[in-house]
């Protein structure tokens, strides 16, 4: 493996390339649908529970602006209704 790219494989900075480049193309508003899309099927499949999501929550709005988290509390909204 190649210690410049962090351990990652020349595959795994491909896909990743390919991931940047197309939320690059498609915008905020479709990165942000398909990790909702992500969470809620993972939560009908029983991988996930509202408490996880609330510590997710916890652990991640310090990070954010309040339009971020204002956008992340209405998305754990509709989660938690799921």
């Amino acid at each position: 493996m190649d210690k410049s790219n962090g351990g990652m494989s020349r595959q795994q900075m491909q896909f990743i390339m390919n991931l940047v480049n197309y939320y690059d193309k498609n915008g905020e508003d479709k990165l942000v649908q398909d990790i909702f899309d992500n969470v809620a099927r993972q939560k009908k499949q029983g991988k996930l529970t509202n408490e996880q999501i609330a510590q997710f929550v916890k652990n991640i709005s310090p990070m954010l602006n309040a339009g971020q988290k204002e956008k992340l509390d209405g998305l754990v909204s509709r989660l938690m209704k799921m």
